[in-house]
């Protein structure tokens, strides 16, 4: 299983961006899953920046209805 955080409060990583909000690409065999999409379209900016294509995700999990997790999701559609 990998993890990679797409959006979170604050990052460290060189050419990320941070925002106020939660996205997680998990993929584990060989399914990939779009956890919560940020509060905006950093998440898709970030997903590029980490290799992670946004068009082989085959499943988007919400985990609560706030904007901070469900502000991207208008992008990913």
């Amino acid at each position: 299983m990998k993890i990679s955080f797409l959006t979170e409060n604050k990052t460290d990583r060189e050419g990320i961006l941070a925002e106020h909000g939660l996205s997680v690409h998990i993929e584990t065999g060989n399914r990939k899953i779009l956890f919560g999409a940020g509060a905006s379209d950093i998440f898709a900016y970030n997903a590029e920046r980490m290799g992670i294509d946004l068009a082989r995700i085959e499943m988007a999990v919400v985990s609560h209805g706030h904007y901070d997790h469900t502000g991207g999701f208008p992008l990913f559609s």
